[in-house]
């Protein structure tokens, strides 16, 4: 959920850079490129799904492995968003500027205010409650944008966690098949989760594009 004092950080944030021109501008060759990194992000999170999915080409790519790529799938189909926002804002002008700290969370609140806030009827007011906006269709996409950003860096850290703990892979070890398949599936339905919701952001912003061209 998008809290009220991330509107409030948005609106201040990007003030400030439009008042001092932080903004680089994108290139037609940047936002080509942006654009084909975030369908091969999620062509590749469909193509790793469909490997899972298939027991036999698994078999055959990964001989002798219990091969699991939910994370990575999770993983591409948050970043197909991400890549595609950097498109939005490529499309209105807007890169971000070399340095920008904590891209991801910066590149959710740009579209906040330049796509949601602005031109919603709202910005002369102090205070902005997110129920007063969240009425478009561009709001849905940010919710999107936004639920899987959170659970993208869960993943990370988790990992993080994994890879530093040790005495993690000895209790791994001692999982039976049925507990190793359960928690597989488990996690499939949720990379599913993950590829379905990426498609939807997918369709909301190519309308706003194709409406754009």
């Amino acid at each position: 959920m998008i809290r009220n004092q991330d509107i409030q950080k948005a609106i201040s944030l990007f003030k400030e850079w439009d008042n001092k021109g932080k903004w680089e501008r994108p290139g037609v060759l940047f936002i080509n490129h942006t654009y084909k990194k975030a369908e091969d992000s999620l062509n590749t999170a469909k193509a790793l799904y469909n490997l899972m999915n298939n027991e036999e080409l698994r078999k055959k790519a990964l001989p002798g492995t219990e091969y699991n790529s939910s994370l990575w799938i999770i993983n591409s189909a948050y970043y197909s968003m991400f890549f595609l926002t950097q498109v939005l804002l490529g499309k209105e002008g807007r890169k971000l500027p070399e340095g920008t700290k904590d891209t991801h969370q910066t590149t959710l609140l740009a579209v906040l205010y330049y796509f949601i806030i602005k031109g919603s009827g709202f910005e002369g007011k102090k205070i902005i409650e997110w129920d007063e906006i969240k009425s478009s269709r561009m709001s849905d996409a940010l919710i999107i944008f936004q639920q899987a950003q959170e659970e993208a860096e869960e993943l990370l850290q988790v990992k993080r966690a994994k890879d530093a703990i040790d005495s993690l892979k000895k209790e791994l070890n001692k999982r039976t098949e049925l507990t190793y398949r359960s928690t597989t599936n488990a996690e499939m339905s949720f990379a599913k989760t993950s590829i379905e919701r990426a498609e939807r952001f997918w369709e909301i912003i190519k309308e706003y594009l194709q409406a754009k061209n």
